[in-house]
């Protein structure tokens, strides 16, 4: 699960066409009040599931599904459209980039969060793929 989430952080880390947001996982101590006034991107581990393990030569493999929840935080004032504009023409698009499957995706409608004076928009994603254990750390702990 952390190799999973690193490479989503990464992956959305990693954008050139735009680099004015942050992008954080929800594990993260710092407070909401030092991150970015403008837009922020938090990414926060639901569940991760590891199916049985099949035989590939030396060393097994298995299928997972992973759910994480990812939440764009913006200003209080930004446009509800101008959010979810963001959300699927930049989040979304790194997702189905990553090395798995996206196979659900269920999301909330923008609410403003009073308490952190920001208004949030934040959805469900299902990720299936393949783990498939490093060789070389198998063999040092052999």
């Amino acid at each position: 699960m952390n190799e999973l989430l690193a490479m989503l952080l990464n992956l959305l880390k990693n954008q050139d066409d735009y680099p004015f947001f942050e992008v954080c996982s929800a594990f993260d101590a710092v407070p909401v009040a030092q991150k970015s006034k403008k837009l922020f991107v938090v990414v926060s581990p639901e569940c991760f599931q590891l199916h049985p393990a099949f035989a590939d030569g030396a060393s097994g493999i298995a299928p997972f599904t992973a759910t994480f929840r990812i939440s764009v935080l913006a200003p209080a004032v930004t446009p509800s459209d101008k959010l979810l504009e963001f959300f699927y023409s930049v989040l979304v698009p790194v997702l189905h980039s990553a090395n798995c499957f996206l196979s659900e995706m269920q999301s909330d409608a923008p609410k403003t969060d009073s308490k952190l004076q920001k208004l949030v928009y934040s959805a469900s994603f299902r990720l299936k793929g393949i783990y498939v254990p490093d060789t070389d750390t198998q063999e040092e702990s052999a």
